[in-house]
């Protein structure tokens, strides 16, 4: 097989031109650079105006926009796209922040096809995107127009597949088999008997046309007609998304497969993508909401309830496995909850169980509740949620955990839909932040704290623009002689008007995917920093800046940089970069291979807060370090206690062993300052010396610690 064919990716919607609108610099940058790197064409806009005029132009495939726009908002923006002759059957996504009735409301008179909140969720939005262009193509195919149908919102394509060519093994969807009523499947079945239900002409093209694939030649995109088990004759599009070489040289292929049968059995169709996921085959959230609103059957007893579950920390197991392993989790994932439903199980506890789970986006899940006796009821299926998912799970050849997040809530009468979910969200979010792997009750205290993060999310996106961001710097000095060698950049966060600790808005700024932006931001404030410091005369002087992890993972950490380094033209081997070790640890491949091309430019890089991650020596063998920073929990009793000292020995040894600078950080006494200097480490940072100040300040303080060349400060000069 041709080498280029191992790894390619095709779209059921190849090139589809994108407009973006978003008057936030941060979040038109991270969705635009998403959907590119995805296959799309995006043309993006931060004036709607503009957006408009481009529409007109034509030649636009779906519209994206954000919600709070100054001027015209997204509502306005909707309709005025709706107006125009080429925008009326656009598809077209709103995004914001904003999760209320209202606003929905709004969206959707105002004619959005779908409304959603705003992540990063990459994966979830190329859906969402997928599904309204699909859902478009069929309202073209069956006549329908989207008056004719509503506002709806869409979901996957109606059976999604994996397929092992060599061992002829296929898994499906459950929406796939339900397509071809196929009851009761197993967990994967011999392609031949999915091929059985083609007429032999459609089997031998769809064979030829699939081992030509394989061969390196072009995706596969063929209509076919089918018999179902239940004797119905439907027809159907074999669409091939993926094909990746494994480890172990075999290929896997993933795809959808679409109904296109005919105009009389549209409207089941156009029902089953609008109320259902294509690749769980769960219900989604409009199904749920529908399902909320809905009166209960006369005579039903117990009380009903909602439980959200979401998996702990899947972020990083998406980035670990790679999207066909992800995707193949969730279906996993999905049979798994429909197991602990009442038609899954033997019985119906008396006290309550779960009437039906639903997909609500990604790896967030939402169970129905009903026949709850008392919230305890409820709280006690959401337990048993979480238990369930401790049995391992399969995927890829790996055995992987899974951890949950569940939060409950007993609905009252007077509630709404998007009340009771929301309710549930919250304490779904508690749980999280308690450490995860648990389940909890809503209660109206959760409320305050759930809003207060999501103002302080919606402010992250506009601290840039505002001008709140700026970076500090504190001191790195010779302890020998007390000269200024460096500075260690910091960010900090004014929001209004008090500064905002980093250990709360970093989280989340990681969580949001905002510390991208907020890292190349840092990265050109460090280098002007470093250039200011030159031009008073500090040449010998080095900065280093602080960087998430998440920074290696887009692949653009060394263009930043060089960008950066040529704009304020400092030279490279005065500036560093700081990672923590365990964050550089999380993905060590991609680490070793982002740093050697950093390495190549000639910056530096650091090992942040080292001893008290988890990495593996032969991996910091391996990575191209210049500098060791020894963590601060290690240095505040280093005088005190000999295991601190120990180690501290032990990261010098090391340092000088593979000759690597070692900075102390937090050093705040003088005893701890002549420890490590009697240790070997001279090089230091803390509030002994200074704390993290503006960039004027630390530049008197750098002009203020000038010592002139041979002449060493000792003891007695202190």
């Amino acid at each position: 097989m041709p080498a280029a064919a191992a790894s390619f990716q095709t779209d059921a919607e190849p090139e589809a031109r994108v407009i973006l609108v978003d008057d936030d610099p941060m979040g038109l940058l991270l969705t635009a650079r998403a959907l590119r790197e995805r296959g799309f064409e995006v043309l993006d806009f931060d004036r709607p105006g503009d957006a408009l005029t481009a529409i007109a132009a034509g030649g636009v495939d779906c519209v994206i926009a954000d919600v709070l726009m100054p001027g015209m908002d997204g509502f306005e923006f909707c309709r005025r796209v709706r107006s125009t002759r080429d925008g009326e059957g656009l598809p077209l996504l709103m995004l914001t922040s904003l999760d209320e009735d209202e606003a929905t409301r709004r969206a959707y008179e105002a004619g959005a096809s779908d409304y959603c909140i705003k992540s990063i969720n990459w994966t979830l939005l190329v859906h969402r995107i997928r599904q309204l262009l699909h859902l478009g193509r069929l309202e073209r195919e069956t006549g329908r127009g989207r008056a004719a149908i509503g506002p709806v919102t869409p979901a996957a394509p109606v059976g999604a597949f994996d397929w092992q060519p060599a061992a002829r093994r296929l898994r499906g969807s459950t929406d796939l088999f339900r397509l071809l009523d196929w009851r009761d499947p197993p967990a994967s079945i011999h392609d031949r008997h999915l091929l059985a239900l083609a007429s032999p002409a459609d089997r031998r093209a769809l064979r030829r046309a699939m081992a030509r694939m394989l061969d390196g030649g072009p995706a596969v995109r063929r209509e076919i007609e089918v018999r179902t088990r239940g004797g119905r004759l439907r027809r159907v599009r074999v669409d091939v998304h993926q094909v990746v070489s494994t480890v172990g040289g075999a290929l896997e292929v993933s795809g959808a497969v679409h109904d296109v049968t005919p105009r009389d059995v549209a409207d089941a169709t156009v029902y089953r993508l609008t109320h259902y996921d294509g690749l769980t085959g769960l219900p989604n959230r409009t199904w749920l909401l529908e399902r909320l609103q809905r009166p209960r059957p006369t005579g039903s007893t117990g009380r009903l309830g909602l439980a959200v579950l979401d998996i702990d920390r899947f972020r990083q197991i998406g980035e670990a496995l790679g999207q066909e392993a992800t995707d193949r989790l969730l279906v996993e994932l999905a049979q798994r909850l429909r197991r602990l439903t009442a038609s899954g199980s033997s019985a119906r506890d008396s006290a309550g169980w779960i009437d039906a789970v639903v997909n609500l986006r990604g790896d967030a899940f939402a169970l129905l509740l009903d026949g709850l006796a008392d919230a305890d009821s409820a709280l006690a299926i959401g337990r048993r949620a979480v238990e369930a998912l401790h049995e391992p799970f399969r995927i890829a050849a790996r055995e992987l955990f899974l951890r949950a997040s569940v939060g409950v809530h007993l609905g009252d009468d007077d509630e709404s839909a998007a009340q009771r979910i929301g309710h549930a969200e919250l304490a779904r979010r508690a749980a999280s932040a308690a450490g995860g792997n648990a389940a909890l009750a809503f209660d109206p205290s959760m409320a305050g704290a759930g809003f207060d993060r999501l103002e302080m999310e919606r402010d992250l996106h506009y601290a840039l623009a505002r001008r709140e961001m700026s970076m500090h710097f504190q001191p790195q000095v010779d302890a020998t002689d007390g000269r200024v060698i460096g500075f260690e950049a910091l960010m900090r966060w004014v929001r209004g008007g008090q500064t905002q600790p980093a250990g709360t808005f970093i989280p989340l700024a990681e969580e949001t995917g905002l510390v991208v932006p907020l890292g190349e931001w840092a990265i050109v404030e460090s280098c002007e920093a470093l250039a200011a410091l030159r031009r008073r005369g500090h040449r010998d002087c080095t900065m280093s800046v602080n960087l998430s992890a998440q920074q290696l993972r887009t692949g653009q950490l060394p263009r930043v940089i060089s960008a950066a380094l040529q704009a304020s033209g400092v030279p490279a081997g005065s500036f560093e970069v700081e990672l923590t070790e365990s964050g550089m640890m999380r993905d060590a491949e991609v680490a070793v291979a982002e740093l050697t091309a950093l390495r190549a430019l000639g910056a530096g890089l650091a090992v942040d807060d080292f001893g008290t991650g988890y990495s593996s020596l032969a991996y910091l063998t391996r990575l191209p370090l210049t500098t060791l920073k020894i963590d601060r929990s290690f240095v505040q009793d280093i005088d005190l206690s000999d295991r601190s000292r120990a180690v501290a020995r032990a990261i010098v040894a090391l340092g000088a062993n593979l000759q690597l600078r070692v900075v102390a950080e937090g050093v705040e006494t003088d005893s701890q300052r002549r420890t490590l200097v009697e240790l070997g480490c001279t090089l230091q940072q803390g509030w002994l010396y200074g704390r993290a100040v503006p960039l004027d300040e630390a530049l008197a303080f750098a002009d203020a610690h000038r010592i002139p060349a041979g002449v060493a400060m000792t003891e007695g000069d202190e």
